[in-house]
């Protein structure tokens, strides 16, 4: 029996090793989130105000505020700085994983339709890019009011990021169908994170975490697909 996607599970590996210096280094808290989120780095992915800004990194007037100093603002400014430096690193891993991945469903099944998965990886790559560019102005900014632009932006090209990932997993979700339990596991939870990421996009909330936690959730399955599929003989 053959594995074909054995290769990309190698790829996959790497996805979650730096998932974890990522983890690492990114503030594991802040002084201030908007209500539904728990994870500061997706916080502010979703920040939609320069007052939202402010009060995430405990520049603004609250009371959670008045027990943090400014050298702690400026630590968590230094590591959301670095996450996002390191996230280059990332994004190139998690966004080939994608594109292989679908490029082998392609041609495991001699169906041109995955290969969309594999352009698609392509823009979430692109977009991604273009995300960390504006996070990492905000931060340049962040003592001025003038990053109004960089927050449009920011909108736009994370929206293009996780929407584009949740729509790879839909465009995958008829190869794993097929398969067995497992395989059909990963395309109910890849169908749930593009839900998930549309209910997210017209209600900012919990949602967006639980969108988050669905993704993270489809990567782990769907690398452990790479290790145990097999085709028969």
């Amino acid at each position: 029996m053959k594995k074909p996607f054995i290769k990309v599970g190698f790829l996959g590996l790497m996805v979650i090793g730096m998932s974890i210096v990522l983890i690492m280094v990114f503030p594991p808290k802040a002084p201030w989130m908007m209500e539904g989120f728990s994870t500061p780095i997706m916080a502010f992915e979703f920040v939609q105000s320069p007052s939202e800004v402010y009060k995430l990194f405990g520049l603004a007037d609250t009371p959670d505020q008045q027990s943090m100093t400014k050298t702690m603002t400026q630590s968590m400014i230094r590591a959301m700085d670095l996450g996002n430096k390191l996230d280059y690193i990332y994004m190139v891993l998690y966004s080939s994983f994608l594109f292989f991945f679908s490029f082998v469903c392609a041609k495991d099944t001699g169906q041109k339709r995955y290969y969309a998965g594999s352009m698609m990886a392509v823009v979430i790559l692109g977009s991604d890019i273009f995300e960390n560019i504006q996070l990492l102005r905000i931060t340049a900014k962040i003592t001025s009011l003038n990053f109004e632009r960089e927050l449009s932006l920011l909108h736009g090209f994370t929206w293009m990021k996780w929407g584009g990932i949740t729509i790879v997993f839909l465009i995958l979700a008829p190869y794993f169908l097929k398969g067995r339990m497992f395989s059909k596991l990963i395309a109910v939870t890849g169908i749930s994170s593009f839900t998930l990421s549309v209910l997210a996009y017209f209600n900012r909330s919990a949602l967006t975490e639980h969108m988050g936690l669905s993704v993270a959730l489809m990567f782990i399955m769907m690398i452990a697909f790479c290790f145990i599929h097999k085709n028969e003989a």
